[in-house]
């Protein structure tokens, strides 16, 4: 099964097969707005299906109070977060009354470890280091060979910051950057693997794993937004 498919996720899971994915990468519909789209997904019907399917990780954007209503939905399988952080904040309205928005998070959530390349940055200042052993509280004495280190690169951080796409085209009213999720992708799969976005949009997650190599099945209920996403990953497809 591979492709876009429009109509409720609920409906259209249980159709792909059991342990086919290999990363699911999705921003659901937070409830915050007015939007007829915005309406939460039953998560007590969707935990299954997507444990079912995936055999990797599973990354759900949030943004409070829904995250901590995704994150208790499956604590189990709820590993860690990373924070997208914006460019441009949200929020101005009440700006007297709370900070702005100025970051979204994304949940991690697997059974097994995934498949996880960290995506290292270069050309910091050199640091150079030989660790030793050492007593700590959680881990108590640790006895290894001395570890020497000297380098210009850095581990990823869990905040990452990425501009936004709407300045350029927007396309969807919550819409992901593409570079975030390209990031994601790479991070959490290899190229031909597949990935799944179950709440697709206007194809965000679809052109980022088309553009990483990867395949894609994209679900998405909205038929407007589905024509966009449609319209979007067929011209990439074309242009590949």
């Amino acid at each position: 099964m591979s492709g876009l498919y429009h109509g409720d996720c609920l409906d259209i899971l249980p159709a792909i097969a059991t342990g086919s994915i290999d990363l699911i990468l999705a921003d659901m519909p937070y409830g915050t707005t007015r939007c007829a789209w915005d309406s939460h997904i039953d998560l007590q019907r969707l935990w299954p299906e997507l444990k079912r399917v995936s055999k990797g990780a599973i990354l759900l954007f949030a943004q409070t109070p829904f995250d901590k209503v995704l994150g208790a939905s499956n604590l189990p399988m709820l590993r860690y977060e990373w924070v997208w952080e914006k460019t441009h904040a949200t929020g101005h309205l009440n700006a007297k009354r709370a900070p702005l928005k100025a970051h979204e998070n994304v949940l991690v959530f697997y059974t097994k470890a995934p498949t996880f390349n960290p995506q290292k940055t270069s050309g910091h200042v050199r640091k150079s280091a030989v660790k030793r052993g050492d007593v700590t509280p959680v881990y108590g004495a640790q006895t290894f060979a001395p570890i020497s280190y000297d380098s210009t690169d850095r581990y990823p951080r869990s905040v990452q910051a990425f501009a936004s796409d709407k300045q350029r085209s927007k396309l969807h009213p919550t819409q992901k950057p593409q570079g975030l999720c390209e990031y994601l992708i790479r991070t959490y799969s290899n190229p031909g693997d597949v990935v799944l976005d179950f709440c697709m949009g206007s194809g965000t997650t679809g052109a980022a794993a088309h553009a990483e190599g990867r395949r894609f099945i994209g679900i998405e209920s909205d038929p407007a937004h589905f024509a966009t996403a449609q319209s979007r990953v067929s011209t990439i497809r074309k242009a590949a």
